[in-house]
């Protein structure tokens, strides 16, 4: 499903900030991408899903070249890709409902479908009663639940995730953990999760890709 070959990601004052990544995930697998804070998680996710291009390296995704090619572009209409930011990710000017809806009118699902699949996952990650509201009036800890939401409601096959336990009280923390628990053992999902702290997931037999931050400037030899 993912193949990343010496994939390398600069920084604006001329150094790698990861290089020579390699990654292999088949369908159905997961991985946990780990590391201290800067060390280019998020990046790396953003370059998998096609928004960020790499200074070098090939990314391929279910068999097509999104790097180099067109990006996210290279995905549109063929692999259901689900992105949980970190923080943000919500379009301001719509409603949380809107937002969970709105991959879902994208790809010409019927609106009663719409209106149910997003209902659904706005029920189980506890949003009803913010539904109708704007990005700017949610808590940080809503706004994180509402990717999620939109994540579970497109179905998605590939689901990238920056951080999803990160700042949330115990009770939304056990609602994320039990969701995204539910999409590492469905076979038909490939996961890449991106966090410090992987104690969440301890007890899981996951495979796990450990990021460092090395300073090396791009024209040294």
């Amino acid at each position: 499903m993912i193949e990343l070959r010496d994939l390398a990601l600069g920084t604006p004052d001329g150094s790698w900030l990861l290089e020579g990544i390699e990654l292999l995930v088949p369908k159905g697998g997961n991985h946990l991408i780990t590391g201290p804070s800067g060390c280019g998680k998020s990046r790396l996710l953003k370059v998998i899903a096609g928004t960020e291009r790499p200074a070098r390296g090939l990314v391929r995704v279910d068999g097509r070249e999104i790097w180099p090619g067109d990006g996210v572009l290279s995905l549109t209409e063929r692999v259901r890709v689900g992105f949980a930011f970190a923080s943000g990710g919500l379009l301001s000017n719509l409603s949380v409902w809107q937002n969970v809806a709105l991959p879902l009118r994208f790809r010409g699902i019927p609106a009663e479908e719409v209106r149910v699949r997003a209902g659904a996952a706005l029920e189980r990650l506890g949003l009803q009663s913010v539904a109708e509201l704007r990005p700017h009036a949610l808590s940080a800890s809503a706004r994180k639940l509402g990717n999620l939401a939109r994540v579970m409601a497109l179905d998605a096959e590939l689901i990238l995730l920056d951080d999803p336990l990160e700042g949330l009280d115990a009770a939304d923390r056990g609602r994320a953990l039990g969701l995204v628990r539910g999409w590492i053992a469905d076979a038909t999902k490939t996961l890449l999760i991106a966090l410090e702290d992987s104690t969440p997931f301890a007890e899981l037999a996951l495979d796990r890709l450990e990021l460092r931050a090395p300073s090396i400037p791009l024209e040294s030899p």
